[in-house]
């Protein structure tokens, strides 16, 4: 009975996202032609929409904690574990001034694609090796110096709970170049909203802003203690 219960919620879940999904997409095309400033509203009343259709047609409830621990002033990098696609929605309801950094093939997704460079998402081709690096540490520090805040997903790709990838250099890389704060988050989307599965679990999510890591440390030790602080929390995460 619970099993239908879930499968039946990630049902109405599945057909009520794309359809709000698809009428705000619609419904904002005005927008595109105002300046970036008056356009990242659209975005974050889509996912607070998102949340709401998470807690009562999925019945998954979101529980932030470390508001506090985010910088008063805006112009700072959130580098977050990623298990998920919830939390490639909810940054946007979670942290002002949101741009996200995205694989390019996300800007070709038809009018939603608009949405990501109107909003000043950045765009990176995996394939282009260094010339690709440099234009994301130039983008990512004209974005920090515009006050905007960066969400970068350290290990690249989703990764299972209790597992993890490869912290990748290039968010140290843009940690040095950037001279920005970087915000740790961890948590555990992926037991609720599974990598590659339409099901959705109702439980209480818990989403970890941890406090930040300052500028003026080599990008070794950035590294090492970026993986530490969020893999420790993670760990101490499961429903």
């Amino acid at each position: 009975m619970k099993n239908a219960s879930v499968f039946f919620r990630s049902v109405l879940f599945q057909i009520a996202f794309y359809l709000v999904t698809v009428v705000q997409a619609v419904l904002y095309l005005p927008i595109l032609i105002l300046p970036r400033r008056y356009t990242i509203w659209a975005p974050t009343f889509w996912c607070h929409s998102t949340r709401f259709l998470l807690r009562w047609v999925a019945g998954i409830r979101i529980d932030v904690k470390g508001l506090e621990n985010l910088p008063r002033q805006n112009g700072y990098i959130v580098a977050s574990k990623h298990q998920s696609a919830m939390e490639t929605v909810l940054f946007h309801a979670l942290v002002p001034r949101t741009v996200y950094i995205l694989k390019k093939s996300l800007v070709f997704i038809p009018i939603v694609g608009w949405y990501f460079l109107k909003t000043g998402c950045i765009a990176i081709n995996r394939q282009a090796g260094m010339k690709s690096m440099h234009q994301l540490m130039h983008d990512a520090c004209a974005r920090v110096q515009d006050g905007y805040n960066v969400i970068i997903f350290p290990e690249g790709t989703r990764t299972k709970p209790g597992t993890h990838g490869k912290y990748n250099p290039g968010v140290a890389m843009i940690y040095e170049k950037c001279q920005a704060p970087v915000v740790p988050v961890a948590l555990n989307t992926g037991y609720f909203w599974p990598k590659n599965s339409f099901k959705r679990y109702p439980g209480t999510v818990t989403i970890k802003f941890l406090p930040p890591i300052e500028p003026g440390l080599d990008k070794r030790a950035f590294l090492t203690q970026l993986e530490e602080k969020i893999e420790r929390a993670c760990s101490s995460m499961k429903p």
